[in-house]
């Protein structure tokens, strides 16, 4: 009933291992649809292809071409076309290092009422940034993940493009959930964030080197927004130990599912 999707680029230059990550969703997903940049397809491909859990008719890789140095909004073009590609009516967005979490039920019972509704609609879910280890976090927020599929796309809010045509970075990442004129998608409601309520869990800074690392490439786009200027030499500064906010956060273990 649900359709994962998410993008997957440059696998050689992270630690990324796929049947970890695929034996999680699939507690919750029945598809999951993977968009690459058209060059590097053969490649995502065949890393996809040896996993445990690869079945054609389950996981699908599909590519775009994209012009990361000058299309400021290729991310956006990306997890769209990722997408369109999905089967189901109900898509849910999630990026690889993160991970499904809290009640299966529960979960599957968002994606029941977002089908009772005749409009392109989402539902809010929690998302908790884990820090340096699986114990604590520093923030808890609020994304779009999960939303009817049919009359939605990614991309950038259009009130976040200036008449000039280049991007307000403070007001769009290029990824909103959007319908086809580049309103945001209704949503419908939102999941409070429990100790076994459905959630999100991003482990993006568990490994504060291993993210400077993914921050060498991402530091650059994220700065080409900024400037609207694409600069192959910019580095981007260095995330350290010692975040204040971090604090326990006191979550059921183990804290994802796994098959």
């Amino acid at each position: 009933m649900i359709s994962l999707y998410t993008t997957a680029f440059n696998l050689d230059k992270i630690n990324i291992y796929l049947d970890e990550i695929f034996s999680n969703w699939f507690c919750y997903v029945d598809e999951i649809v993977i968009a690459t940049f058209e060059s590097q397809h053969v490649e995502v491909m065949n890393r996809v292809a040896r996993s445990n859990f690869y079945d054609p008719k389950k996981i699908r890789v599909v590519s775009k071409h994209v012009e990361i140095e000058t299309d400021i909004y290729w991310e956006g073009k990306l997890k769209n076309t990722a997408l369109q590609n999905c089967k189901n009516e109900v898509a849910l967005q999630c990026d690889l290092d993160e991970r499904i979490s809290g009640d299966i039920i529960a979960f599957k019972n968002i994606g029941e009422e977002l089908i009772k509704h005749d409009f392109p609609c989402s539902v809010m879910m929690p998302t908790i940034d884990l820090y340096e280890d699986l114990n604590h976090y520093v923030s808890i927020g609020q994304k779009w993940y999960i939303h009817k599929k049919e009359g939605s796309s990614r991309g950038s809010v259009n009130w976040a493009r200036k008449e000039d045509g280049s991007l307000d970075p403070e007001k769009s990442d290029t990824c909103e959930l959007v319908d086809v004129e580049g309103n945001l998608i209704p949503c419908i409601g939102k999941i409070e964030f429990t100790r076994d309520g459905p959630k999100i869990i991003h482990l993006g800074y568990l490994d504060l080197d291993e993210r400077n690392k993914v921050n060498k490439f991402w530091g650059k786009i994220w700065n080409h927004r900024h400037k609207g200027k694409f600069d192959k030499d910019y580095k981007m500064g260095q995330i350290k130990s010692g975040d204040p906010r971090k604090k326990p956060h006191n979550l059921s273990t183990p804290l994802w599912p796994t098959i």
